[in-house]
């Protein structure tokens, strides 16, 4: 929502809007366009740009929005009066510099509680009861699951929010009490309630607006697919996309009719939820009934409530966003998707949230090309029945005669040269080592297609390996490949040329035996033929 709410004021500011009225009517109309091209989207299956957002991406994501998120609310924890600024360093800033001018009455209510709600959450996942007793604060409190003081601050930690609440208005009305007037409160909330209108202005604003719309209706989604995506992966229950835009469509087109805004998954919301333990839809049912009798019923109580009770709700949940030692897993695990991880991280911080998350986007498509392009290339030896890469295992025996090359990636336009390249430096290497090499074997049992280009690369290889008196081997070779290479016709320009395919490394150990090549033959034309009959035969079987 703090997104979005930003967003919305950006492009009503480009639009040149500036009275009340015409602000609120084309907030309503952009809420609409935004549930119209999210709606369309949706239609459309464009569901699939998720599978383009690395885990990592989502995790920087949610953890740069979530410090932005956290920091944001500091100053109502804090007491302090400061501006809107439109960047987080900008915030940080000001915070830092007037750290002195603290108001300590609401610093004491909303450091209380945000310490009360963090302890509460951290005693709730503590883990079981032998952890509780070797943990140095833990240990003094309950740990025994089936005790009736265990369960009774099980109970607290549940409703700790609404406990929050409760206490950050009666601290308040008893620092009234006492003259303290320096906590800020709501304040006074004057509503008629639920109105249905129907958005409304001129040609010319929906067509500055249409740009916004769409701008925001990706941003929106990545945002909700970026937080739901994480706990979705985080409790293992699935998770769809295409759901999410309905969903999100159907939202904002009943918010327009309500003279709201362009809405979106929130964060800190999300994250509540998930601490409540909130499963179900059920949720946001219960949700939306109490909001509705809390404008009608609860607005004079709400009015009184300080906003240093609030924060912390907020803060706590964007805490729970945030995953840092993601970091230090993915720096380990795989040095460049960390590069991607803490820039998508570092240009959310930067600028904001939205330019963080296309960058992120961008990265990991390119990161994904750079992957296809310059893919794991290796010579293998045997070891034991497995054939391993030799940098890895040295004492590895190569076949007498033949060098092993695989490649572990898809065959295509953008690695085909360069496979093509490290077969004939590999064949020349071990020319240098060993004399003449009679057999070139590529395995293929990790490349799962190959397109035009890569069929015809292999077709030039063994036209080239020909001529230094070396015939080319395919070994392990899938369906998929097969049925490329025989449709496109290249298995009979191979043979032509000395080439031999072989759908396993047994058959292919054979021919550098010595063995009749025929057989080898007569397998891959099976394969074929079973690749090509393949649906018909599954569905002769279901009849």
């Amino acid at each position: 929502t703090a997104l979005m709410s930003l967003l919305t004021g950006q492009a009503l500011d480009a639009a040149g809007l500036v009275d009340p009225g015409d602000r609120i009517a084309a907030a309503a109309l952009l809420a609409a366009l935004v549930g119209a091209v999210t709606l369309l989207m949706g239609v459309i299956r464009f569901g699939f740009v998720v599978d383009f957002m690395s885990h990592t991406v989502m995790n920087a994501f949610c953890s740069a929005s979530g410090i932005i998120i956290a920091t944001s609310q500091l100053k109502h924890v804090l007491g302090l009066k400061m501006p809107r600024y439109h960047y987080w360093w900008e915030t940080t800033g000001h915070l830092v510099s007037h750290l002195l001018d603290t108001d300590l009455p609401t610093a004491a209510l909303g450091f209380t509680l945000l310490s009360m709600l963090i302890s509460l959450k951290a005693w709730k996942q503590a883990g079981s009861a032998d952890k509780r007793l070797k943990h140095p604060l833990w240990r003094r409190l309950p740990h025994d699951k089936t005790s009736i003081p265990f369960k009774a601050l099980k109970l607290l930690a549940d409703f700790s929010s609404v406990v929050s609440v409760i206490i950050g208005w009666l601290w308040a009305a008893l620092y009234r009490q006492l003259g303290v007037d320096s906590v800020k409160i709501i304040g006074d909330i004057s509503s008629d309630g639920f109105t249905v209108v129907l958005p409304d202005l001129g040609g010319d604003a929906l067509t500055g607006l249409l740009v916004s719309a769409v701008m925001m209706s990706v941003v929106g989604f990545l945002e909700t697919v970026a937080i739901g995506g994480k706990f979705a992966a985080q409790h293992r229950y699935a998770y769809d996309a295409n759901q999410e835009l309905v969903a999100l469509g159907l939202a904002n087109g009943v918010s327009a009719f309500m003279s709201g805004f362009p809405i979106t998954g929130g964060f800190s919301r999300t994250a509540v939820n998930v601490m409540f333990g909130a499963t179900s839809q059920w949720t946001g049912a219960i949700t939306s009934t109490i909001v509705v009798l809390a404008v009608y019923l609860l607005l004079p109580v709400v009015a009184y409530l300080p906003l240093a009770a609030l924060a912390p709700l907020i803060i706590q949940g964007a805490i729970g966003v945030t995953t840092f030692p993601a970091f230090v897993s993915t720096y380990r695990a795989n040095k460049p998707e960390f590069l991607v991880m803490i820039l998508t991280f570092l240009v959310s911080l930067a600028l904001s949230v939205k330019e963080g998350l296309f960058v992120g986007f961008g990265l990991s498509i390119c990161k994904t090309l750079y992957e296809v392009a310059l893919p794991n290339l290796v010579v293998v030896a045997k070891v034991s029945d497995e054939y391993r890469d030799i940098r890895r295992y040295p004492e590895g025996v190569m076949l007498p005669g033949s060098v092993i090359v695989r490649m572990d990636a898809q065959l295509n336009f953008s690695n085909a040269r360069r496979l093509q390249e490290f077969c004939i430096r590999a064949l020349g290497a071990r020319e240098k080592l060993h004399g003449q090499v009679k057999f070139l074997v590529i395995d293929c049992k990790s490349l799962n297609g190959l397109d035009m280009t890569g069929c015809e690369m292999l077709e030039t290889l063994a036209k080239v390996v020909e001529k230094r008196g070396t015939s080319l081997i395919l070994a392990n070779l899938k369906g998929p490949v097969t049925r490329s290479l025989c449709a496109a016709g290249i298995q009979n320009h191979l043979w032509e040329h000395g080439a031999h395919l072989c759908w396993d490394m047994d058959q292919a150990v054979g021919i550098i035996e010595g063995q009749d090549a025929q057989t080898a033959k007569e397998g891959i034309l099976d394969l074929d033929r079973r690749v090509k009959s393949g649906p018909t035969a599954v569905r002769n079987r279901k009849r």
